[in-house]
């Protein structure tokens, strides 16, 4: 049997779900084997689901539930013919949908999808659509990197459009140009659209939008908004408070899920390898620990910090350590809170057993074609860095600090081979255009989940052979880094049902271990 119509799997789900809509993978998949089908696992169900988006569509939750596709509703869907100013590649099904999802909320909301399915296209669509009809376009983006990125990506995909940019040594405007690609710090300094001429804002990265000092480049004039991000959340209220009013809500997207279905993406395993203190180390961490704990209920309950959300919190609290409010105490104690947060923070970073199991790691790190190193700060990176070349990976720390010559030699280095591995702090979650690889090691943990996705984001394009991509996060047993309390909580739970494996190696394990895990499916 061949094609969707004579898919015995496909004629099965149609079955179950006109019955009872609104199921998920999971019970789909006990209904087939209930039905007689032999064993299958839920990536076959998703498979055939995802591979049949005319029949079957989604809620966009997580996990999404399953219905047939209503009739109507299904033409909606289909979407507008690819914009006459449009010469790029063929669209990938979820980039076509999500551009008409985008249109049907009257060309305002946000597109979410993971890092490596191709979310800058859904951009270059909606830019070509608006320049047919006659408006400008401003792509925001939130550095220069991505300045350049997109610059080169509208001049190859764009047909007979003028491309300018704003930003840097860049000072091109609308009067001279279609479209402009410009650094949120600069359009947050001044009115770039004229008054009157109507337009499209494109915001790439736009959860970072949602901090007041870039909110002010998000105006008012353009009546059409779309947001792209990989993960959209803040640990502020950020989203409630500037991005939602502005851009409305996510209307499409592409998840793990749906990237996995449709080959977008390669088969990703997990591993969390714990390590722990010395006692040395143990002791000052205890100390730290009751330092913030103490600080943090005094700025809150005396000082008025609010508790929640985190960032929130931390805005407040910064601020109080600024003074100039006329309250030395409360500078005082906001000052003593950071340091002691911060201090914590860089004695979970630069644990001595993390850089043990690290040299552990090298044999995998050599038998992977490229790999990355997500340290915390600048000094951690460098020091990894130092350490995984000794162990015979060649490996080179690059950081915003790093000159631009510098950073383009190693990007270079790294694409050609002659690199093995990178390691950075936070500049490679986002924004940077990085060769593939198919390992990912994060030295220093983070508690958000926004940038524990990006990181998986950055080892998850398809792999030639179709082997797996590997992410190993390294985490101090007992502290606030701990899977087993609470640690990566949410960043767990999207992904370990899509996940190949999630495994955590509790302190003990040995680097054979880990290794024989890591390649039993290579």
């Amino acid at each position: 049997m061949s094609g969707p119509d004579r898919d015995p799997m496909q004629l099965w789900l149609r079955r179950l779900l006109t019955e009872k809509p609104d199921r998920t993978k999971r019970e789909l998949r006990a209904e087939l084997l209930r039905s007689g089908f032999p064993e299958l696992t839920t990536r076959d169900v998703n498979r055939a689901l995802y591979a049949n988006r005319a029949v079957f569509v989604n809620d966009g939750e997580t996990p999404p539930r399953w219905r047939v596709a209503d009739p109507a509703a299904l033409s909606r869907r289909i979407g507008p013919v690819l914009p006459a100013g449009y010469a790029g590649k063929e669209p990938r099904r979820w980039q076509q949908e999500a551009l008409s999802a985008w249109m049907a909320a009257g060309r305002r909301g946000v597109v979410e999808a993971v890092t490596g399915t191709g979310k800058t296209t859904v951009g270059v669509l909606a830019t070509a659509a608006a320049v047919d009809r006659g408006e400008r376009v401003l792509v925001l983006v939130p550095g220069l990197d991505l300045l350049d990125q997109w610059y080169d990506v509208l001049q190859r995909d764009l047909r007979a459009v003028s491309v300018g940019r704003l930003g840097g040594d860049h000072e091109d405007s609308f009067h001279q140009y279609s479209v402009l690609v410009a650094t949120v710090q600069t359009v947050a300094r001044y009115e770039v659209l004229p008054e009157g001429m109507p337009g499209l804002l494109v915001a790439d990265e736009v959860h970072r939008y949602g901090a007041e000092k870039f909110a002010r480049a998000l105006e008012e004039g353009f009546g059409a908004r779309l947001g792209l991000t990989a993960t959209y959340a803040r640990e502020d209220n950020g989203l409630e408070r500037c991005l939602a009013p502005y851009f409305g809500d996510v209307v499409a997207g592409c998840s793990y899920e749906r990237g996995l279905a449709d080959g977008i993406l390669a088969p990703f395993r997990i591993a969390f390898v714990g390590t722990e203190f010395s006692a040395e180390e143990q002791s000052r961490y205890r100390d730290l620990n009751k330092a913030t704990r103490e600080l943090r209920d005094l700025l809150i309950n005396v000082y008025g910090c609010p508790p929640e959300p985190f960032g929130e919190f931390m805005t407040a609290v910064n601020k109080l350590a600024r003074g100039g409010h006329g309250d030395f105490r409360a500078t005082m104690k906001a000052g003593r809170y950071l340091k002691a947060f911060n201090d914590r923070r860089k004695l979970l970073a630069d644990c001595k057993s993390k850089y043990v199991a690290l040299a552990g790691l090298a044999p995998l790190a050599h038998l992977s074609e490229r790999g990355l190193i997500f340290g915390e700060t600048t000094t951690c990176a460098e020091a990894v860095a130092v350490l995984m070349t000794r162990c015979g990976v060649p490996t080179r720390a690059i950081s915003g600090e790093t000159p631009g010559d510098e950073r383009k030699q190693a990007l270079a280095s790294f694409r050609d081979g002659r690199l093995k591995m990178l390691a950075a702090p936070r500049m490679l979650d986002e924004g940077i255009d990085l060769p593939e690889a198919e390992l990912a090691i994060v030295f220093a943990g983070t508690r958000s989940k926004r940038q524990m996705i990006q990181r998986m984001g950055r080892v998850i394009r398809p792999k030639e052979d179709g082997r797996p991509a590997t992410l190993v996060v390294l985490y101090v047993a007992g502290t606030a880094e701990d899977p087993n309390r609470g640690a990566h909580e949410d960043f767990i739970e999207e992904l370990v049902d899509v996940a190949e494996d999630v495994l955590d190696f509790r302190v003990g394990t040995t680097p054979g271990q880990v290794l024989a895990w890591a390649t039993a499916s290579r």
